[in-house]
């Protein structure tokens, strides 16, 4: 098929689609008279990339003020969460559920394969105060890398990511809660925690849901190997359930709470290690941190020579990433940021710093325009 490309002045709010609506690869993504009722549902069908037959729209329309198409990972970030938000809250009335989580989680698979250091400081860096939407994406992001990594089939990849975003569907409300609660939770809340595997499985069902290897993942992403989990304590989890628990805990013990300070990421690793009998419970532990190194994208650093520096890509090693310093030993900003490679003797990271610890401006878009 011939196609054009859509531009973004010819995709209205509110106003059904005069066409069918393409992918890249030639696949329908939405009919003639589909109605997109969202600036951020418009922003992540834009980022997949649109195309009609060839002909269809009229010339006249591309002569339209251009809008900038420069890509701006972080703004698409704020997009995605933002839509992603909608689709939860929203299950019960949004029409092809399936399919907006699907085409959702076919854009994050792009962009953690485009550019995967951006897509990690992207998540790391932004603001925590939607907490529940962003972990579930920062989930999504890591299954993805480490799914990739071990070579899963893409269709594979794209249920486990559609997995890891809607794993607490049905706790929203009380994940927030717990984020900023300075106390144990109660009972009540408990038994609610027990239940939203279960709940969330449900409500997927129920909004059209019917991929086994989605479903299974939600429903055990909460199970142990050998028992002792929930809902069911079932004995052997399915592999996607087990990568999503994986990033789950190392990604939930990295973020703040209230009720204490996150953890470092080796730190994070080193508990999940211990927990799964130095892997023999759990392989993912070691490819993840394989994936992603000890000191993520994102993530403020101390070096050894007194700086303080921000990592901007995975290095050589997982201990080695590339940084750049922000604050001289001194406590001095620099005027523009310096390169460091912390393989070399004097350079080396020696602790993570909290972001809240720090009172420096970063130009995120600048720092990752390259990639």
């Amino acid at each position: 098929m011939a196609k054009q490309r859509v531009h973004p002045k010819q995709l209205l709010i509110n106003e059904p689609l005069p066409w069918d609506v393409f992918d890249e690869s030639g696949a329908l993504l939405l009919c003639q008279g589909y109605i997109i009722t969202r600036e951020s549902q418009r922003e992540v069908l834009m980022a997949r990339g649109l195309y009609v037959e060839d002909g269809l729209i009229a010339s006249s329309s591309n002569r339209r003020s251009k809008e900038s198409l420069e890509f701006d990972p972080f703004r698409l970030w704020d997009s995605v969460i933002d839509e992603l938000e909608a689709l939860l809250r929203d299950i019960r009335s949004e029409d092809d559920f399936r399919g907006q989580i699907e085409s959702l989680a076919k854009l994050i698979q792009t962009l953690a394969r485009r550019s995967p250091d951006t897509a990690l400081a992207a998540i790391i860096l932004t603001d925590q105060r939607r907490y529940p939407i962003i972990h579930s994406i920062h989930v999504a992001v890591l299954v993805e890398l480490v799914a990739a990594r071990l070579e899963w089939l893409p269709n594979r990849r794209i249920s486990l990511i559609c997995a890891a975003l809607t794993q607490n569907l049905a706790m929203l409300d009380l994940q927030m809660t717990l984020c900023t609660q300075r106390i144990a939770p109660s009972l009540a809340q408990r038994q609610e925690i027990q239940r939203h595997p279960k709940l969330a499985h449900e409500m997927l069902m129920a909004a059209g849901v019917n991929d086994p290897p989605w479903l299974r993942a939600v429903l055990e992403h909460h199970e142990v190997v050998g028992g002792g989990g929930y809902p069911y304590g079932v004995t052997t989890p399915s592999e996607e359930a087990l990568l999503i628990q994986t990033t789950d805990i190392f990604s939930a013990k990295v973020s703040p709470r209230a009720a204490r300070k996150p953890v470092t990421p080796q730190e994070a690793a080193r508990s999940l290690y211990v927990a799964s009998g130095g892997g023999e419970t759990n392989p993912y532990v070691a490819v993840l941190i394989k994936e992603i190194g000890i000191f993520p994208p994102g993530t403020f650093v101390r070096l050894a020579n007194g700086e303080t520096a921000l990592v901007t890509r995975r290095g050589p090693n997982a201990n080695t990433p590339e940084v750049i310093s922000l604050i001289s030993p001194q406590g001095m900003s620099y005027a523009a940021p310096m390169t460091r490679m912390t393989e070399r003797k004097g350079l080396e990271v020696t602790s993570v710093i909290p972001r809240d610890q720090l009172k420096v401006e970063i130009n995120v878009s600048r720092i990752w325009r390259a990639e």
